[in-house]
């Protein structure tokens, strides 16, 4: 299982998400960020998100 914490990337948000596999969690992860912090998405925020996974 993977999960990623927003707070992981220096936010002080407590958004958490996780699920089976890294793709489930990078796209919860990347609507997170393009609706909480204005983020584009796209490859970059997706390389950030997955550079922040860690095993749940």
């Amino acid at each position: 299982m993977k999960k990623f914490e927003c707070k992981s990337l220096g936010s002080d948000c407590q958004f958490s998400a996780s699920a089976e596999n890294a793709e489930e969690v990078v796209a919860k992860a990347e609507e997170h960020m393009a609706t909480a912090h204005n983020m584009q998405r796209g490859e970059e925020t997706k390389a950030k998100i997955r550079t922040a996974l860690t095993e749940a």
